[in-house]
Formats: structure tokens, C-alpha cells, sequence
């Protein structure tokens, strides 16, 4: 059994930021529990918000280990919030699964996340614009979750070995450990149209009728733990989903063996297929930062 964790200590540069914790805040039906949130030594005015979600298994710590982003809170006048979700029979994993998480304001973990990050934004005075979620696995499966069920909320996304939007449901739990592992390993990716899949995201939210958040996709082609085919099938979701078309495909960009995939004019919609990427490619914080527009 493949488990859709991994632990990676990212290179940090030398910044100015200070690590708090935000305990309680008013809307959070699933009880999770104290977030780590990362800010400037001084908080500059209207920041941006970037909510990092960590894999199956791991923590808001772990998380935060995983990427480099500390490193641009000073300079970019960045918060960044570093959750940590609840148990599924005994893994820490994202609920990506339940109709409670897979509906706006359905109770479930995206509403949590959701309410984390409101009370941030009224708390930081932050700019609504500048709205981020980033995921590895678990929690880019729950990025793609909250790209869904909170458009309104959130500007841009960007998923590391994620699948799409409620591909989970039906399934008894989403962690390595389910009975129905029919979405992470591909099945239900060759099952749907992007039609499907795109009409699959807009039921998360039928009260929406405005414009969806950015998305970048990452995925290794050696993934053993969630298939590349998701690759594909979040980037035939979200193109529906947005109305556009593949455009052009580039070699070695941002790095060797990454294939960028664009479509429309390459600023809402990108994918990046990692040649012999295995489980959540490292992360490149000057090309998502640049996606979202802050560098």
C-alpha cells in the first residue's frame, strides 16, 4: 500500500518572519485544532493570505519544513496559515471525501479552512485579492477542494500530487488506508469527460456564478501513490470549468524533466508534468509565487 505522505526538508533562505499560532476561531464545525501562522517581523498593509496544507500523516510543522515560503513573508508581506488536519483511522489526512467537505458551507473540513482563513484576513486586514491555497497530496486534493466549494474565497491554487475536485466522493475515507481507492490510483480519472469533471467542481458551489481561482498543477510521472492520470484529469476539470483550451506545451520549464503545460494565455490555468517525478515534486516557490502574482 502506497501512502500519499512524504517528509522533505526544504533549503531556507536567511528572512525576517516570526511563527505565532492562531487557536480558535468562529467557524470551524470540524474542531480543528491550533494553526501555525507565519508572518513578517512587521506586518505590512493588506498582506497576502496563503493557507499550506500538508500531506497524509503529516502536520502544519511538517508542512511548513516542506516549503520554502517563510523565506518570502518579509519581502513579499506575506501570511501564511500552516493547519493541521484531523485523524481518519489514525492517519492525519484532508477530508476530501465527505458531502459535508465537498459542499460550500457544508460542514466539513473546507469549511474550517475557509473560516481559517476569513478570520485572517480580518485579523491581518489583508487584501481579498491575494488569497492562496498550496497542497502536497492530501492537501492538494483539499486545495482542489477549496478551489471548488470557496471560488468566492480564494484567488489562486496550486496542487502537488492532488486529483480533482471531488473525485474522492463515494469513497469511505480519503487516506491510503480506504477501501475505495478508485480515485488516487487513476480509475476514476479515465471515467469522466472534462464536462463531467467540470460540471462535477461547479456542483461543490451551485450558487457561483463567478470566476474560479487560478490553477497550477504538479505531478511526477513515477508517482506510485496517486496516479499521473490525475494530472489530465484536473487539468480537463479546471479548463472546463474556466472555458479554455490546451495552448502549447514548453521542455525543461522551470526546471530540467518539467513540461509546462498551458492553457488560454498560461495565467489561469497551467499543469507541469514532472518525467520520472515521483510522489509531491519539490516545490518551486519562484514559479507558483510568480503564478499567483506576487513575485
Amino acid at each position: 500500500m502506497h501512502s500519499f505522505t512524504l517528509a522533505v526538508t526544504a533549503a531556507v533562505a536567511v528572512s525576517a518572519y516570526k511563527t505565532s499560532s492562531m487557536s480558535s476561531w468562529s467557524d470551524n464545525p470540524t474542531s480543528l485544532g491550533a494553526s501555525i501562522v507565519v508572518t513578517p517581523d512587521t506586518v505590512g498593509s493588506k498582506p497576502a493570505i496563503i493557507l499550506g496544507l500538508h500531506p497524509c500523516g503529516g502536520t502544519g510543522q511538517m508542512y511548513q519544513a516542506m516549503t520554502p515560503l517563510p523565506s518570502f513573508a518579509d519581502k513579499l508581506n506575506l501570511v501564511i496559515l500552516y493547519p493541521t488536519s484531523k485523524s481518519q483511522s489514525g492517519m492525519n489526512c484532508w477530508d476530501a471525501h465527505s458531502t459535508k467537505s465537498l459542499k460550500h458551507d457544508g460542514g466539513g473540513d473546507s469549511q474550517s479552512l475557509a473560516g481559517l482563513v476569513k478570520t485572517a484576513l480580518t485579523q491581518y486586514d489583508a487584501d481579498p485579492e491575494k488569497v492562496f491555497v498550496v497542497g502536497g497530496s492530501s492537501g492538494a486534493m483539499e486545495a482542489n477542494v477549496l478551489a471548488a466549494t470557496y471560488p468566492e474565497l480564494f484567488k489562486g491554487a496550486a496542487s502537488y500530487s492532488g486529483v480533482p475536485a471531488a473525485c474522492w466522493a463515494g469513497s469511505p475515507m480519503s487516506t491510503p488506508l480506504s477501501s475505495d481507492l478508485s480515485c488516487p490510483d487513476g480509475r476514476k480519472a479515465s471515467q469522466y469527460t472534462a464536462a463531467q469533471w467540470g460540471g462535477i467542481a461547479r456542483d461543490c458551489d451551485t450558487g457561483y456564478n463567478g470566476t474560479y481561482p487560478k490553477m497550477m498543477i504538479v505531478h511526477g510521472t513515477a508517482d506510485t501513490a496517486v496516479s499521473i492520470k490525475n494530472l489530465k484529469a484536473q487539468l480537463d476539470q479546471w479548463s472546463n470549468v474556466m472555458g479554455l483550451s490546451w495552448a502549447k506545451n514548453t521542455s525543461n520549464t522551470p526546471v530540467n524533466n518539467w513540461k509546462k503545460i498551458e492553457y488560454g494565455d498560461g495565467t489561469q490555468l497551467v499543469g507541469y508534468e514532472v518525467q520520472g517525478g515521483g510522489h509531491i515534486p519539490a516545490f518551486q516557490a519562484d514559479e507558483t509565487l510568480g503564478f499567483f502574482g506576487l513575485k
